[in-house]
């Protein structure tokens, strides 16, 4: 049986997936990084796997109107990310093509969550 705090408001689980999947975000987002993230909204949480931790920082986010300050978070961690790509695009130029689309998908996900924090739960 699920518990209340492992169950995510429907609008979390499409940014939830996003996050958690190389494939969609060009991004490997760390449990170590989750951590980070989750100690900048005032959390203090133990090494977890990384589903665990995503979905505890989303419910304490959405539980106390901290959402556009964790996403915000996870948006400095990936530009961060990108920063690394874009250094070894240009260390490793035969790389190059294969580092672009991860670099591609991570600025896509930086617009997905900046799109995220725009959004009114009203409408």
């Amino acid at each position: 049986m699920k518990h209340e705090k492992d169950i995510l408001p429907p609008a979390y689980e499409g940014v939830e997936n996003h996050l958690l999947a190389l494939f969609y975000s060009g991004v490997y987002i760390t449990n170590a990084e989750m951590v980070k993230v989750g100690k900048s909204l005032g959390l203090d949480l133990p090494m977890k796997d990384r589903t665990a931790l995503l979905k505890h920082i989303m419910r304490y986010a959405h539980d106390n109107d901290l959402k556009p300050q964790m996403l915000l978070g996870f948006i400095g961690v990936i530009k961060s990310r990108i920063e690394s790509y874009e250094m070894l695009a240009k260390e490793f130029p035969q790389a190059k093509n294969v580092i672009a689309g991860w670099i591609q998908k991570a600025r896509s996900t930086v617009l997905l969550l900046q799109r995220e924090m725009r959004i009114n739960p009203y409408e």
